[in-house]
C-alpha cells in the first residue's frame, strides 16, 4: 500500500504545465511535500517568474491536493532558491521534450 505522501505525489503528477505539456512533478517543480494531520504543505517552484501560467498551476495543486480523501487544506509555498533549471527534470521529462 502506498504511503499518503506518495499519493499526494502521484496526484501532483496529474497537474501539467501548459507550455511544456509536461506533468509538474516530473519537471522537477514540486521541491516538498509534508503531511502535518489533514494538512498538506506543498513546497513548488516555476520554471520562471514570469510563467504566464502560474496562477492557474497554483490553483490546480491546490484543488488537486485536497481532492485526496486524508487532506483537508493544501498549503503551497513558492519559492526561487534552489533556481529550477532542466536537470531537476526527470529522464522521462527530458526524452517528452528531446532535451
Amino acid at each position: 500500500m502506498e504511503d499518503n505522501i506518495s499519493l499526494v505525489k502521484k496526484q501532483l503528477s496529474t497537474v501539467i504545465d501548459p507550455d511544456m505539456e509536461i506533468d509538474i512533478v516530473n519537471l522537477g517543480l514540486i521541491y516538498d511535500v509534508e503531511l502535518n494531520g489533514t494538512t498538506c504543505d506543498v513546497t513548488m517552484t516555476m520554471p520562471t517568474r514570469s510563467c504566464r501560467y502560474g496562477e492557474s498551476i497554483v490553483q490546480t495543486v491546490i484543488k488537486s491536493v485536497e481532492a485526496l480523501d486524508f487532506v483537508d487544506k493544501c498549503n503551497l509555498k513558492m519559492v526561487w532558491e534552489p533556481v529550477w533549471t532542466k536537470d531537476r527534470m526527470t529522464k522521462i521529462a527530458r526524452l517528452s521534450l528531446g532535451v
